[in-house]
């Protein structure tokens, strides 16, 4: 009788993550995952349905990251400008942190099944929402100049989402250099007050 292989199913994840991220999702496949893990496909069948299982995971377990960083800073947030600045930083330190994840995050997501891809797309439902809301908060206190709020979002969102493409971490700036110039940017534009 064969003896069955144990293994770490963050192992896995994290080996799917790397390869994800080197060489794309489409061009990983379950024999490569299993070839750097030195297990038999068999046995990343036992942890995953299949090579989008793994997917959906990453994908899932960073938007769950984002949403709890961001629900802990909504929660305790006094002021609603503070709570937006934190909320930017705690995204933008998570892009840096899990840089690698965060690139699947923002390139992958297409290749999820319909069902997968409606369950992460209400997780950045629930973002958005929490986004758009804190700046709702502020406009209510006269201090934002801008008429549209969902644009507002999607513009902080686009900001943020590709800082994993261009920050690095050997550079001039360290990440929270980075962070206090994009919200700067953000919150302030780039022209100096006349």
């Amino acid at each position: 009788m064969a003896k069955k292989q144990t293994v770490d199913r963050e192992k896995i994840i994290e080996v799917a993550v790397d390869l994800f991220y080197e060489k794309g999702y489409a061009a990983t496949s379950i024999r490569d995952i299993s070839r750097v893990m030195k297990i038999s496909i068999a046995t990343l069948y036992y942890y995953f349905r299949d090579k989008e299982d793994l997917l959906f995971t990453i994908v899932e377990d960073m938007g769950n990251q984002l949403l709890s960083d961001l629900s802990a800073v909504k929660d305790r947030a006094d002021d609603p400008l503070d709570g937006l600045r934190e909320m930017m930083s705690r995204h933008i330190l998570l892009t840096e942190k899990a840089h690698k994840r965060a690139k699947i995050f923002v390139e992958e997501k297409h290749n999820l099944s319909k069902k997968s891809w409606r369950i992460v797309h209400e997780q950045d439902r629930r973002v958005y929402d929490m986004i758009t809301n804190q700046l709702g908060e502020i406009q209510k206190l006269g201090i934002i100049s801008v008429d549209s709020l969902p644009i507002t979002a999607f513009a902080i969102f686009g900001m943020i989402n590709w800082c994993y493409r261009w920050y690095k971490k050997d550079g001039p700036f360290s990440i929270e250099d980075v962070s206090d110039r994009l919200i700067n940017i953000i919150l302030y534009g780039i022209i100096k007050p006349q």
